[in-house]
Parts: C-alpha cells; structure tokens; sequence
C-alpha cells in the first residue's frame, strides 16, 4: 500500500497593510528570507561602517601628508637662504683674508710691522669657532644659524683690522693727491678681488672704491684739465682729469657731474657728487690714479681721511 506523502511546511512570516480602501494587503515572506534580509542589512551597514572607517583613515593621512609637505618646503626654503648667505659670507670673508694678507705683507716689506693686539686675537679665536658637522638635516638649520653669526663677527673683526692697519699703510702714501671725498670708507681696494655682483668669479680692480653717502660731493685730487665728463660705460657718470706729466685721475659711478672737458680745476674743487650710476651695487666713488695710460694703487700716492 502506498503512503501517503504529506506537503513540506514552509514556515512563513506574515505582515498585514491596511490600504486606503479599509482593504488590506496580507505580505508572506519566508523565514530563510527574513533572515537573508537582516544578514544583509548588517553586512551593508558593517560595510558602510568600514567604508567610512577608511575613508576617514585616508583624509587624516592626507593632511598629515599635506602638513608634512609644507613644513618641509618651509625647512627648505629656510635651509636654501641660510646656506646661500652663508657661502656669500664666507667669499666675503675669504675676500677680507687675502686682503689683510697683502696689507701686512706691504707692510712687513715697508718696515711698518702692526701689532696684531687683542682685536686680532679675537678674529683669530673665531676662527676656530663653529668647526663641526652634524648628520642629521635638523641640525643643518642650528648649524648654519650658528656659523652665519660667527663669520659675521669674524668679517667685522678683520675689516676693523685692516681699517686700523690703513692707517698705518697710509703713511706710504706720498701725499701727491688728495683725498676725493670728505670721509668714506674703502669698499674695495686696488687689485684682484671677488665679483661684486656675486658670480662666484673675480677680476681686477683698477682703484679703489670709496663708500659714502648719496650726493657727497667729489673733489679733484689735485689741479689740472678735465680730459672727460659724461657717461663712460660701466663708470656711469664719468670724469677724468690730466695733471700732466702722464699722471692721470678718474672718477667714476657719481650721480651727477659740474665740470666741462677743458674745463681747469684746482685741488679741491668739487667736481660732482657721490652717486650709483653704471656697474654698481651703491653709492660709492670709484677713484683711480693712471701712470702713462696704465693704473696705479692710489694708496701710493693719496693719505685716506
């Protein structure tokens, strides 16, 4: 005989929804399904979570990737200017020493000797200051800072040297002409020197450069003829004197010029003023002594004032 196989239940869930009608709208839906909808409600909010999770991970590495990228720029843009003045101080410097090394050795051959007193211990002292290294980037930055400050102090040390020994270098001078200028400074002296403008190069210098204010007037160094005045190239605002003999002094870079070519002038006399025309970096004179068309070390012939 036969059995009689029963129907498989299917275990159902019901939900009722009333319609406008008064009607209403009977939904079944399986168990297994329930369950499949809740297991992916979970997973997709899990996912959302996660999602948000990594969202937010990668926008917190973005800015502190963006954060680390401007203070690296800030540290470079720092470590670059620190390093370029640096090396420009240390030119200037290397400028300076090979200058207070001719200036004693001219002085050694003249019999001038100058004590070298407590102002050159001091220069000597710096001088071995700040010899080092560090390894790390970080400590570049102190580093520099540190070695900046004390190649500033040893440049003022030896130029205040050297102004002292110009003093006692100034009595080779054989008073021939006169001071241009009523003060100054000397900027640059006669011979081979390191480029102004900052090339890295160097050239010859054929006088001296005289630091003063704007619109001081320049005087003849001595009596004679004006060979010249006008704009001269690189000398800017130019002028030339002839004192005979073959014996020659110009002026150069001077903003503004009051003589005439033929024009006689007399020691002293004003002839224009202190300016920064042509080649130059600021207001300065640049004087010059010319023997037979070739030039001189004006020091050897003028007492700086």
């Amino acid at each position: 005989m036969l059995g009689i196989k029963k129907p498989i239940s299917t275990a159902n869930v019901s939900f009722v929804w009333p319609k406008k009608d008064g009607t209403i709208k009977i939904f079944h839906f399986a168990k297994e399904a329930i369950v499949a909808i809740c297991a992916l409600s979970v997973f997709s909010v899990a996912g959302v979570v996660t999602c948000g999770s990594l969202l937010y991970n990668a926008y917190q590495e973005q800015m502190e990737l963006d954060n680390y990228r401007a203070q690296y720029g800030v540290y470079t843009e720092k470590l670059q200017k620190l390093m370029a003045d640096n090396e420009k101080m240390q030119k200037e410097l290397a400028q300076v020493a090979a200058l207070e090394k001719a200036v004693r050795t001219k002085l050694a051959k003249d019999g001038d000797g100058v004590p070298r007193g407590e102002i050159d211990k001091e220069s000597q002292r710096l001088d071995n200051e700040g010899k080092g290294s560090g390894n790390s980037t970080a400590d570049k930055l102190d580093i520099l800072a540190v070695q900046e400050e004390i190649t500033a102090k040893r440049i003022a040390y030896k130029k205040e040297n050297l102004y002292n020994m110009l003093n006692e270098l100034s009595n080779v001078g054989d008073g021939t002409f006169g001071w241009p200028l009523d003060g100054g400074e000397i900027s640059s002296f006669y011979g081979y020197r390191a480029d102004p403008f900052g090339s890295g190069g160097g050239d010859f210098h054929p006088g001296l450069d005289i630091a003063q204010s704007y619109g001081s007037p320049v005087k003849a160094a001595c009596a004679g003829t004006v060979e010249q005045s006008g704009w001269n190239g690189g000398y800017g605002r130019y002028i030339r004197i002839d004192h005979g003999n073959g014996t020659e002094t110009a002026y150069g870079h001077m903003s503004a010029l009051v003589v005439e070519p033929g024009q006689k002038v007399t020691k002293g006399q004003v002839i224009g003023f202190v300016g920064s025309s042509g080649a130059s970096t600021g207001p300065h004179l640049h004087f010059e002594v010319l023997k037979g068309g070739n030039t001189d070390n004006p020091l050897a012939y003028v007492n700086p004032k």
